[in-house]
Formats: C-alpha cells, structure tokens, sequence
C-alpha cells in the first residue's frame, strides 16, 4: 500500500486542510498554538517545522482527509482528472463532492463545464443541506466566489439560483447577507475589490433586503459597517416619490 504522504510537502498539506476546514475547525481538530493565534501558513510551517509532535498530528488529519475524499467517486475522480459517473451515487454524497470542489477547485469556465455543472445536474435538490456540510450549497458557493484570480465566475451560483437555490434561506445565513459580509471582508482586508455581480443576480432572483438575520441586521446595515458605497446604493430603498414618479405617465 502507497503511503499517502510520500511526495507531499507539508505546505500542501497545511494548505488543503485550511481551504478544507479552515482555521477555526483546524484549530479544534489540532490544538495547537500556530492555528488558534493570528494563523497563517506561513508561522504554521515554521512552527510544525520545529515540533515534530504537532506535524505527526497535522500529517494525521490530512491522511484520515483523503481517506474520507477517495471515499467518495466524485471526490476521487475529480482528484484524478477523470469523468465523472453521478449513476448511483447518493444524493448526500453528490453535495459533499460539490461542496468539496467549492472548497478546492477553482470555478472557472472550463471546469464548470467538466465537472461542477455536470454533477449539479445529477443533484435533485439543490437546497437540500447534508450533515457533512457547514452551509447550504448556495451560502458555501457565494462564500467561495473570491477565491483564485481572475478567472472565478458566477455561472456555478448562477445556475443553482436557476435551479431554485432559496435567496431567502434563512437555516444558516440569508445569501444577501452572506454576499455583503464577503464582499465586506474582502474590502476590509484589501485582499480583492469588491464585486457586485452575486448581490446584482441574488436582488433580480427576489432576495429581499428587508430580511433580518439573528442579531436583528438587515443587509444594507452590514454594507453600511463595511462602508461598501455600490452595495449601499442597491440595497437602499428609493424614496416613494421617486418610485411614483417613474410610474405615471
């Protein structure tokens, strides 16, 4: 049996388990300081470099990762460049291939059209929302948008909208809301500009801006505590003059 570590690098491994859980759950599973203070990759190699004890449990959690992924079809031959065969497989396994490939694959145009939209259509409903999975598939989709550089489209989010993904869901975080809080962090941390086309495509797919999330904020206040002036400007309700006025003759 191969050893599945053999040819890895360690940056690659503490790479994929963050697009895979992210600090946060990576810090619960390995309890260590380099991923519960300021994380990076950069200080977590320098740290595992020197501490033998904490790479073993980070090569551990990315072995028990693989495991669960080749068990998997779909996982298994996207990671192997291969066709994808969605006959028989389950439902539940279909949306933890595809909330994986939202996680490690980048939603270009050509493997939107190898493999997410091919295995979008073998889904029977695009809201339903596995145990494996964090976030709905529409909330995990806008939460994916903004990584890579260029190329990233919105035909992955477009589609599953097309397909009757709720804008209005409210089991994890209404997708306006969700859209505004990314495109807010984005701006924030200057890692990107800001990008209006998911909350142009969410608000002509009827998501409501008056919809409030637990701690009672609308998606125009999120902007506002970003300070996003073009989502501001779309979530602003016109005054009903205004509105009256472009209606009569």
């Amino acid at each position: 049996m191969s050893d599945p570590l053999h040819g890895v690098t360690l940056e690659r491994i503490v790479t994929h388990l963050f697009d895979e859980y992210g600090w946060d759950e990576l810090a619960h599973r390995v309890p260590v300081k380099c991923f519960q203070s300021n994380p990076s990759v950069t200080s977590s190699l320098k740290f595992l470099r020197k501490t033998p004890w904490a790479r073993e449990q980070v090569e551990g959690e990315y072995v028990k990762l693989l495991h669960r992924e080749d068990a998997n079809p779909v996982i298994e031959a996207v990671k192997r460049g291969q066709p994808v065969n969605t006959a028989g497989v389950s439902q539940s396994k279909l949306h933890a291939g595809l909330g994986w490939m939202l996680r490690h694959v980048p939603q270009n145009a050509e493997n939107l059209r190898l493999y997410f939209l091919p295995i979008l259509a073998a889904v029977q409903d695009v809201n339903f929302w596995p145990d494996s999975e964090t976030m709905p598939l529409i909330n995990l989709t806008i939460e994916k948008l903004h990584l890579g550089a260029g190329d990233d489209e919105i035909g992955f989010l477009a589609e599953l909208v097309k397909r009757g993904a709720d804008v209005n869901g409210t089991r994890f975080w209404p997708p306006l809301m969700h859209t505004v809080d990314v495109e807010g962090q984005a701006y924030r941390t200057h890692t990107r500009a800001p990008r209006m086309d998911v909350l142009d495509l969410l608000l002509a797919h009827g998501a409501k801006p008056e919809l409030r999330d637990a701690q009672g904020r609308t998606a125009l206040q999120i902007a506002q505590a970003y300070g996003l002036k073009a989502a501001i400007q779309r979530l602003t309700p016109e005054p009903v003059e205004k509105s009256r006025r472009r209606v009569e003759p």
